[in-house]
């Protein structure tokens, strides 16, 4: 490294103190952490073998769509990494943990590839220095061990790894994509987590292994990050979803962090205002206990990188705010090791306290078109918005409803990844980004199509009623308006969609629930046998012509129960109430 810029051990902060390992051991706040890490030993490192990764399963995305089988053997090999690596520093006397993390280390060096199936370029041609999400990732993770375990590693792992991150990261990166005309990469020019993945990744292998070319690509990582950061509105919201927030935004913030780190404070995204914004997004979407906003292809189930939070929590004291930790995780199932190793270096054990979340609060986010309202009765959220969002989901006007950590009236989130996902097969095959799987009416057997010009008109928030039309989200001249209210009171909420439908055909209405409906006279109780009595909506019945609950599955397993309603002829509107079932 030069000797102007930071050394190896100022970059990685205290994960280079074992003084800080050693009290990793006996410090109780780090008990969960080293549970997850002997699960993951028992699980994958275990036993002699490492998992093979074969052409056969290489092949499969291009010959049926799958993902799945190649994908389980490739991220098993980097969970082994990561808790081999974070082992063997934790627990430096047991040479068990160290021998098979070199295993490891020798077997990644030795794939044809970092990048997965489904981001290749061309099944066709042989190109193994491709640079994707996986294959930024495994350099930078390697990176990191490399300087983490210094002197320890074996000189032939030192060696392999700084000549297979020159050959597969530092010299692609220089020399740029044989596949586009410009050579820059796809994730180079876009505004979703890719860019701040696929950049932050290269340039922190960068900073760590070859500082001294550093500089020479520093415009073009902060380029990366400019594009990544434009794709936030003011607000500050992903509508990539929670998931991607955390996958993107962890990795940006710690190549900001480490940016900072090299260049003496120079540069510091710290200070940008969309930053200090976009540090706000996971306390925003929590609605209710462990369930959150899952609007795009995000999840239900509300989660929290504990070392980042933990980190902008220091950055930004008086607007972050750090939820209990048990909804933190320490590893994922992609098992990126930045984030692992900051969920330790950067956890403080002071901000290890039951939630602080306001009983009320809610957030009308103009730039992304989604009002989120938390109470102690319910949560909820809404959307505008068009339907070319990243991620996108057909899905203009949707809306959740949440009680007691479960969301009642729902957004699936995000469907199985597969090859056929990422298609014009998406609409049609996947309920969980068709219209028709949201919480959305149908006008003549048309439902809303995908595209940014399919996008909400007139959307406002005030005096506790948030509205739109959603007309212009349906490709039918017919529909002349659809004006969709959400009036907000403190038991619940009422939704009137009032329509000009000039064309022939039924007008239906739909909800999404994964919990078992029940229709009674004018009211659909969900979830009512549970202890808090679940959830009723009570419908306007003199414009409901009939009722009726179907089911979608996908492999034998139902994926949610679907409530439609059929307007009688002539009708222009539809009330329904969502209240607390003991309210009705």
């Amino acid at each position: 490294m030069n000797s102007d810029k930071c050394t190896d051990s100022d970059l990685i902060g205290r994960a280079a103190d074992p003084a800080f390992w050693a009290e990793v051991r006996i410090n109780p706040a780090f008990e969960k952490h080293l549970k997850v890490l002997n699960t993951i030993w028992r699980n994958y490192c275990e036993t002699d073998s490492i998992p093979a990764l074969s052409y056969s399963k290489f092949k499969l995305f291009w010959t049926t769509g799958d993902r799945s089988q190649y994908e389980r053997d490739y991220f098993a090999r980097r969970k082994a990494l990561g808790a081999c690596s974070l082992l063997a520093v934790i627990y430096p006397e047991e040479d068990k943990y160290l021998i098979k993390l070199m295993d490891v280390i020798f077997a990644i060096c030795d794939e044809y590839t970092w990048c997965l199936p489904a981001h290749q370029t061309d099944p066709n041609v042989n190109n193994n220095v491709h640079l994707d999400l996986f294959a930024c990732e495994t350099g930078f993770a390697l990176s990191e061990i490399y300087c983490l375990m210094g002197g320890r590693l074996d000189n032939v792992i030192r060696d392999r790894i700084r000549v297979e991150i020159d050959r597969r990261i530092i010299n692609p990166f220089i020399d740029g994509s044989p596949f586009t005309k410009n050579h820059r990469y796809l994730w180079e020019d876009v505004t979703s987590n890719w860019a701040a993945v696929c950049a932050g990744s290269t340039a922190c292998t960068f900073m760590l292994m070859r500082s001294e070319l550093f500089d020479t690509q520093l415009e073009a990582f902060e380029l990366c990050m400019r594009h990544y950061l434009s794709g936030f509105g003011a607000d500050g919201i992903c509508t990539e979803g929670c998931a991607y927030w955390n996958y993107g935004f962890s990795f940006f913030v710690v190549y900001a962090d480490m940016l900072r780190r090299f260049t003496k404070g120079a540069f510091d995204h710290f200070k940008d205002p969309k930053v200090r914004a976009v540090a706000t997004y996971m306390q925003k979407v929590r609605l209710s206990g462990g369930t959150c906003v899952s609007f795009s292809d995000a999840g239900q189930k509300f989660t929290y990188p504990i070392g980042i939070i933990h980190y902008l929590k220091h950055e930004y004291p008086d607007e972050v705010r750090v939820p209990d930790p048990k909804y933190a995780f320490f590893d994922d199932g992609c098992a990126r090791f930045c984030t692992h190793l900051r969920s330790y270096t950067w956890l403080d054990t002071g901000l290890m306290l039951p939630d602080d979340e306001p009983e009320f609060s809610e957030y009308y986010e103009k730039d992304s078109e989604i009002y989120i309202r938390k109470t102690p009765r319910y949560g909820f959220a809404a959307k505008g918005g068009n339907n070319s969002e990243p991620h996108n989901q057909n899905d203009v006007g949707t809306f959740i409803f949440a009680k007691g950590g479960r969301q009642l009236i729902c957004d699936l989130g995000a469907g199985p990844y597969s090859r056929q996902y990422f298609s014009s097969q998406r609409y049609t095959d996947h309920i969980e980004c068709s219209a028709l799987g949201h919480n959305l009416p149908t006008f003549g057997g048309v439902c809303e199509r995908e595209g940014g010009s399919m996008r909400a008109r007139d959307v406002k928030y005030a005096d506790n009623v948030f509205s739109m039309d959603i007309a212009g989200a349906f490709p039918t001249e017919e529909l002349r308006s659809c004006e969709r209210r959400f009036e907000l009171t403190e038991e619940g909420v009422k939704i009137i969609d009032r329509f000009d439908f000039t064309g022939s055909g039924p007008v239906t209405e739909r909800l999404i629930t994964q919990y078992e409906p029940v229709v009674d006279g004018g009211c659909v109780y969900i979830d009512r046998d549970s202890v808090d009595g679940g959830c009723a909506v009570r419908f306007d019945g003199s414009a409901v012509g009939k009722v009726h609950v179907e089911t979608a599955e996908r492999d034998g397993r139902r994926i949610c129960y679907i409530v439609i309603f059929e307007l009688k002829p002539g009708a222009k509107e539809f009330i329904q109430v969502i209240m607390d079932r003991m309210e009705v």
